[in-house]
């Protein structure tokens, strides 16, 4: 189930970028991981290398002030959604909370139902398993790797950013090259095969996310200048090494529309997910990833249209993320029923110079590392130029009982440095008011759920394994450390009679004797080993219709430990 029927979501209109221009534009929306809004050289960095981005950015529309959320997951939500992050229960990037409710429209499906052949090419990060992977969600070719990064628990086991494995629509393949090649060249040649029709290609791009791993010849130039954060982290030479190599890798998908004769009318949108992991230039911005300070979520953003729109200006309008799918659903004459309860508005108008400015309104975000977000923690709204801050609980910070809120002026104070909340209480006042009103509304559902992420839904559609990993396992001892343990929400329709089920212990426990419990609904199979093994296989087995939470539960004496992850698949 949808919010509506995706046939009256997808309406052409008749509006001047629709049916009467003729032809449809094309989009290239990509999307970078963790890269700052300092993390190019159009902001200022004199070290990082990144000339054929900065090129873009001249001859496209900067938009100074775009918002994205300060994670990566809430991000992706939103930019499919146009809505919240807390609306679509895809609002933490770990342990269920990135599971998206699969009654969402996105903006893939809106899309498709319009004609568009639509594509992803990188990180999708918003449920493993079906109905929520990409391909339910409107992406007719689909290359991704699995869960927050290559090489985590959810990805195919033992990934690395050269030569990886990547589930291509319906199966898994080793592919050939450096991730950020891989899905560049994917890409070109999903948009050679579709040049006829209207496209929709995401790139949502893994770099420059951990692991950090980057050929030398990249990391050399910045390793030998000494590049290096002060503190602990020292992983900013890698860093800009990844951004200096996909800057290559993104001119020659530019290179491929020119010669295609497609960059006319293809929209081509440069951005990232959320601030950066390195503070060693932040243009300025304060704080970095997870923080509603300016760094933390404020992204680089250049949009290019030859046809419709002049080159070479900055915006300064605040903008986000929630904004794209309504602008480009204009920009592509697709009619949105208000009946979709976007939250974004359509920017085009300022995008193509109809008009010089947008009314102003009142943006907020929020990101809690927590099943039930809490109010006041780690939250601003902004309005015109003024940004209101609670800055305390990024991450897992304890929130004081009587927060002080913070207002500064961002146009004349961007680095977030003199406090204006004094002098202005009744502003305060407020935007505050205002942000308590949406809070309880966009967290409505998460309180009334306890955050339970939507199930995985056991069905012949999906023709891999279903893997259950700590990527989306739930509970209040859920997390990625050793000692964890959680469960599994999932549904069993019916369509599949018989299955069979793997139990993948943790390395350190095998070899050891211990119990181990497979738990459904009102089901217990259990067995004793002297010696765990690697693989605990329960083979041609009944599972009850129903929805609930699955467990797997592994005992060394009394002691109760979570196993690394369940497979489930139809009996062979």
């Amino acid at each position: 189930m949808k919010l509506l029927p995706i046939a009256l979501l997808a309406v052409l209109s008749c509006s001047s970028f629709g049916a009467e221009r003729g032809k449809q534009p094309n989009i290239v929306l990509l999307m970078t991981d963790d890269q700052g809004y300092g993390e190019v050289g159009f902001h200022g960095n004199k070290v990082l290398q990144t000339p054929n981005l900065d090129r873009f950015a001249k001859e496209g529309t900067e938009l100074v002030h775009f918002y994205v959320s300060p994670m990566c997951t809430p991000t992706r939500s939103s930019l499919m959604t146009g809505r919240y992050h807390f609306r679509t229960g895809a609002h933490d990037t770990y342990i269920g909370r990135s599971n998206m409710n699969p009654e969402e429209t996105t903006i893939a499906e809106i899309f498709a139902d319009a004609g568009y052949q639509t594509g992803i090419f990188g990180k999708w990060h918003l449920g493993e398993n079906y109905p929520m992977r990409a391909q339910d969600q409107g992406f007719q070719k689909v290359v991704v790797h699995g869960g927050g990064g290559i090489g985590q628990f959810a990805d195919y086991p033992g990934n690395t950013y050269w030569d990886p494995t990547l589930l291509y629509n319906d199966s898994f393949k080793k592919a050939e090259g450096y991730c950020t090649d891989v899905f560049i060249d994917e890409s070109i040649d999903f948009i050679s095969n579709n040049r006829e029709k209207p496209f929709f290609c995401y790139l949502p791009l893994n770099i420059p996310h951990s692991p950090f791993d980057v050929d030398a010849e990249f990391l050399e130039p910045y390793e030998s200048q000494g590049v290096r954060d002060k503190g602990k982290r020292q992983w900013t030479a890698k860093i800009y090494g990844m951004l200096t190599q996909f800057d290559g890798a993104f001119q020659r998908l530019l290179d491929a529309l020119d010669e295609m004769e497609l960059a006319e009318n293809t929209i081509v949108i440069f951005m990232s997910d959320n601030g950066p992991n390195s503070v060693y230039y932040t243009a300025g911005l304060r704080d970095n990833k997870g923080s509603v300070y300016e760094n933390g979520f404020r992204s680089p953003f250049v949009i290019r249209w030859p046809e419709a729109m002049k080159g070479g200006r900055k915006l300064t309008d605040p903008a986000m993320h929630i904004d794209l799918l309504p602008t480009l659903a204009e920009a592509c004459g697709i009619e949105l029923p208000d009946a979709l309860k976007l939250d974004g508005k359509s920017i085009l108008p300022l995008l193509t110079g109809e008009t010089e400015s947008l009314p102003e309104r009142y943006l907020f975000m929020q990101h809690n590392r927590a099943n039930v977000p809490q109010k006041y923690r780690n939250f601003m709204v902004r309005k015109g130029p003024f940004k209101v801050v609670q800055g305390i609980g990024k991450g897992f910070q304890e929130v004081p009982k009587n927060p002080k809120f913070e207002l500064y002026d961002i146009e004349k104070d961007p680095g977030e440095e003199n406090n204006i909340a004094q002098e202005h209480p009744e502003m305060v006042t407020e935007f505050v008011t205002e942000y308590e009103q949406w809070f309880d509304e966009v967290t409505a559902d998460l309180q009334r759920t306890g955050g339970t992420p939507s199930p995985y839904i056991l069905d012949p559609v999906q023709k891999q394994d279903y893997r259950f990993t700590w990527q989306c396992w739930f509970g209040p001892d859920a997390n990625w450390r050793p000692t964890a343990y959680g469960r599994w929400m999932m549904t069993n329709p019916g369509e599949i009679e018989r299955f069979d089920v793997t139990i993948i212990p943790q390395k350190n426990h095998l070899g050891k004797a211990a119990k181990i419990k497979f738990i459904w609904q009102d089901q217990v199979l259990e067995n004793s080993y002297d010696k765990v093994p690697a693989r605990v296989t329960l083979e041609d087995i009944e599972l009850a219709e129903g929805t609930g939470f699955m467990e797997a539960q592994l005992f060394i004496g009394d002691k109760l430990w979570g196993v690394k992850e369940v497979q489930i698949s139809a009996a062979k």
